[in-house]
């Protein structure tokens, strides 16, 4: 039996129907690390979409950090590798399982705070009062049981004042995923800013780093649809246990733009 569904949506496209099937089938493990996809036409058939949306849905796979599509070979499920598209905004968790790997959770500490204790620098990416009520959730993130991250999340408790926000949930599930499912609060966007930093003492012990060893620091302000911040997002990554990758568009882009 396929594990995939027809790729039929009235809210998306045909080649985003194909490609969020496509996606979820791998990170549920339905084709796991290492495991070879079917064949274009195949797929096709399985999703009852023509060969060009199933070639489109995998360039995008391929481009998420995926898949692995070698010439005259085949399309390949990509194994252990801890990779993270800068070019599409999810999750620490979702980043993990998309390595093919356990995400898991080691300390967990949240907080309410006014967002005069913040800092302007968060205020002015939030565009919050200084009187404005925020959420600020910090943990270490595991994969595999091993520490891989220091998160930093700080969320204005307006977006979800109206129900109440159990934060215990936090020790397994997205916050991106809570947010989205249970605030109807969708992240469309998100802007980073990435540099090479030591990390404050409590971050480093937390991660079991060496004095003085420098992390990938990722600051990001999410928006919403209509371009409101909603999420400010600081991390701390592990040295050595990434792969980041950004997708740059070559001059033939700047020029075909340019021309049109």
């Amino acid at each position: 039996m396929s594990p995939l569904k027809p790729a039929r949506s009235r809210q998306m496209t045909l080649t985003e129907a194909a490609y969020q099937e496509l996606r979820k089938a791998i990170l549920t493990g339905a084709y796991e690390p290492g495991a070879q996809l079917p064949t274009e036409a195949d797929l096709g058939e399985m999703l009852g979409v023509s060969r060009t949306v199933i070639r489109e849905a995998l360039h995008t796979l391929e481009e998420d950090g995926l898949i692995n599509r070698r010439h005259g070979v085949g399309t390949f499920v990509r194994t252990r590798l801890l990779q993270k598209n800068l070019n599409f905004n999810f999750g620490v968790t979702e980043m993990i399982k998309t390595a093919g790997l356990t995400p898991g959770t080691n300390f967990l500490e949240t907080s309410y705070c006014d967002a005069s204790e913040v800092g302007e620098k968060v205020r002015q990416q939030l565009q919050v009062a200084t009187d404005a009520r925020l959420l600020v959730v910090e943990r270490v993130r595991q994969a595999d049981g091993q520490p891989v991250v220091y998160t930093i999340d700080i969320v204005p408790q307006v977006l979800f004042q109206a129900r109440s926000f159990d934060t215990e949930r936090l020790w397994k599930e997205s916050l991106f995923q809570i947010l989205h499912d249970e605030f109807n609060v969708a992240i469309e966007y998100g802007v980073a800013h990435i540099l090479p930093v030591f990390p404050p003492q409590r971050v480093a012990q937390r991660l079991a780093l060496p004095r003085e060893t420098l992390t990938l620091y990722i600051n990001q302000t999410d928006y919403g649809s209509d371009d409101t911040p909603l999420l400010c997002e600081q991390e701390y990554h592990l040295p050595d246990f990434f792969n980041f990758v950004i997708w740059r568009k070559g001059s033939s882009y700047l020029q075909r733009n340019a021309a049109s």
